[in-house]
């Protein structure tokens, strides 16, 4: 493996502060060529992901599957401790959610998202539902995004900040990550997404939701991007937000 290859990952255990007890997830994140993932497939895909990934014609397509698998290797090689990411096998379900197969018994889930140059995973415990998400900020894409909110999350976006980009960005990475948690996708109503409560904190934005107020999110900036992590509400969750900005930043395109 490349030097490059071996360095790239951010890798971060993630504290689950419940009431009654403390849990850990896993958070990956990383920036990689597709001509650095390409020459290394071998060291992160199972054979069955070698060959799917055969059948890719598309650079694009290409760079986002490996980007997406990369990070989610390891993230779960670092929440189970096994250094064999090849052995992990993860397939779609019926709704398209990754599911993890492991040669080990495992209660493991994954949450994976990725831009055009960036990829970011999170390995969680299946009794703690999460979800990650993260999007380009792109004033091109904010007529869309606006199109699909709510009166009331255009009132209180308009509030939030001066940034219009960065906070309906933040807003659709919000409800993504939500989509994830639930395992639904965008496949039930868009509404039932609102958002109730932004807060903004001295690292990163809180958020609360209308109708799945059992979940609350916490984003952040990342590089061009935001990025969302989705969370059952009564967690405190704890990383280092700063380190991870700051890795991301020096990591070569």
């Amino acid at each position: 493996m490349g030097r490059d290859f071996l360095n790239s990952p951010y890798k971060s255990t993630l504290l689950l502060q419940r009431s009654d007890k403390q849990l850990t997830a896993s958070l990956c994140v990383s920036r990689l060529t597709l001509e650095s993932l390409k020459v290394n497939t071998l060291d992160f895909l199972h054979i069955k992901e070698q060959t799917y990934f055969t059948s890719l014609q598309y650079p694009k397509r290409q760079h986002s599957y490996l980007l997406g698998r990369f990070c989610a290797k390891h993230a779960v090689s670092n929440y189970l401790q096994n250094k064999s990411l090849s052995s992990t096998l993860i397939e779609n379900g019926v709704f398209n959610q990754p599911i993890i197969y492991h040669p080990l018994p495992t209660d493991v889930q994954i949450s994976i998202s990725h831009t055009d140059s960036i990829g970011a995973a999170l390995a969680f415990p299946n009794a703690h539902p999460m979800g990650i998400d993260l999007e380009m900020i792109n004033e091109a894409h904010v007529i869309t995004i606006k199109s699909q909110l709510t009166f009331f999350e255009l009132q209180k976006a308009a509030q939030f900040s001066e940034n219009e980009s960065m906070v309906f960005t933040l807003m659709w990475t919000v409800k993504e990550a939500l989509s994830k948690a639930l395992k639904s996708g965008f496949m039930i109503s868009f509404e039932l997404f609102e958002i109730e409560e932004m807060k903004q904190k001295e690292k990163y934005v809180e958020c609360s939701f209308k109708h799945f107020k059992q979940f609350r999110a916490f984003s952040f900036p990342l590089a061009e991007t935001i990025c969302s992590l989705v969370y059952p509400i009564g967690t405190d969750l704890h990383f280092d937000i700063e380190a991870l900005q700051i890795q991301l930043t020096m990591q070569e395109v």
